[in-house]
């Protein structure tokens, strides 16, 4: 799927969804929302080894942190409890949830992001971009499910993810006001499949 013409690539396009010029942000953080919080597809292995998702975050915004270490928290849910993310087993971090931790009541990043991302319901990233929500949900489900998260491949000896699916962008949605932020938010949706460096 190809937002923009630049270097002709909406001409190999199985289809073209012809956005409003400068609204990709949206388009973006509308298909993750979509993909976190109604289908529920994401690289959760990913986001726990890979990413900060599970740092515990205070109510002022910041990473709680250990006091003696000042090392960031994660909640270990085998545990329950808080401790610092280079002691953490991926497997058993929390990534959504709200828990006590050095007396301050925290959540995972990834569930502020969740929560975040509400805000950018189809219905209105579809007045913003001209796209129609129900075409938000169809590129979101369809992206989501080639994403093929958990799947692998052997290369030379090597067991590696398998994700056939990215977002891939170049000066189209970056030469606007807050371009790059609009990356970003591209890119989030390859993170959240665990599509980086695979």
């Amino acid at each position: 799927i190809c937002p923009d013409l630049n270097y002709g690539a909406a001409i190999h396009a199985d289809k073209w969804i012809p956005i409003k010029p400068g609204t990709d942000a949206s388009f973006a953080l509308s298909m993750a929302n979509v993909l976190v919080n109604e289908l529920g597809i994401y690289d959760e292995e990913f986001l726990k080894k890979h990413t900060n998702a599970p740092y515990l975050i205070g109510g002022d915004g910041r990473y709680v942190r250990e006091s003696k270490s000042n090392k960031p928290l994660v909640w270990d849910e085998t545990e329950d409890r808080a401790i610092p993310f280079d002691e953490a087993r991926s497997e058993t971090s929390a990534l959504t949830g709200s828990y006590e931790a050095n007396r301050k009541t925290c959540t995972p990043s990834f569930q502020k992001l969740k929560d975040h991302l509400l805000a950018y319901a189809p219905e209105e990233a579809a007045k913003i971009t001209d796209i129609t929500a129900d075409t938000i949900r169809k590129i979101a489900t369809e992206f989501g499910e080639a994403a093929n998260i958990g799947a692998t491949i052997d290369i030379d000896g090597h067991t590696l993810p398998l994700r056939p699916a990215c977002v891939n962008w170049y000066r189209g949605p970056c030469a606007h006001r807050h371009g790059f932020l609009t990356g970003f938010s591209l890119q989030l949706l390859n993170m959240l499949i665990g599509a980086i460096d695979v």
